[in-house]
This record gives structure tokens, sequence and C-alpha cells, in this order.
């Protein structure tokens, strides 16, 4: 049996449909409590990662409007966010994937508007 092709060229439009699921995300957390988890949290926090990964392969020419729309998402996240005393993945892996507060400040956020279930999972991490 041959091994798989290997994968093709990036496309930016793989990037700008993160953008757009990143930007919907975000736009809930002012207008509604988080409902869900701290999986949930941990899936919707890792989209940002994954722009973060492809935003070298792009121009913000290339991206067009999305990269406006990127711009005003993450400042949507921010206003419906507060800051976390640590990694929401833990400080390991932070440490493991040398994650900082800086460049990966999606994963030291919290929703403002959050539900029990998920403060009590967020008090166990470590």
């Amino acid at each position: 049996m041959k091994p798989p092709p290997p994968p093709g060229p990036p496309d930016v439009k793989d990037l700008c449909e993160l953008i757009d699921q990143w930007a919907t995300f975000t736009a809930t957390l002012e207008r509604q409590d988080y409902s869900f988890d701290l999986d949930n949290w941990l899936n919707d926090v890792d989209v940002r990662e994954l722009i973060l990964e492809a935003l070298p392969m792009f121009s913000r020419e290339e991206m067009g409007d999305h990269a406006l729309k990127l711009d005003e998402a993450d400042k949507q996240f921010m206003a419906g966010t507060r800051d976390f005393k640590r990694c929401v993945w833990s400080s390991g892996t932070a440490k493991k994937e040398k994650w900082t507060a800086v460049k990966n400040w999606w994963y030291f956020r919290t929703p403002r508007r959050t539900n029990a279930q998920l403060e009590d999972e967020l008090a166990t991490v470590r």
C-alpha cells in the first residue's frame, strides 16, 4: 500500500473559515453566558491557536476582509473574557507547548459570563 500523498500547499480559504468560526464564537461571549464545560472552552480557544499557526503563511492582503474580522473578533474575545491565573490547559501543557500569556493570550483567559460547572472545572486547573 502506498503512503498517502503529502498535503498540498495551504489555502487561505481554510484560514478564513477558522476566522469565521472564531468570530462567531467571540460574538456570543458578550451577549450570553457561556453554558458549556471546560472541554468545550478548550476546543473553542484552540481555534485561535490554529489561526496563529496559519497566519505566517498568508499576508493581510491575501486574507482580505478576514484580517479585519480577526482583529474585531480578538477585541470581542478580550471584552467577553477575563484574565485567568494560568493556562486553561494547565501549566504543564503551557510549558511543554511554550505558550505564554503574551503570545497565546486566549489560553490564559476565561469567560466573564460563565456557569458553575465551568467554574468548578477551572478551579482544578493546575
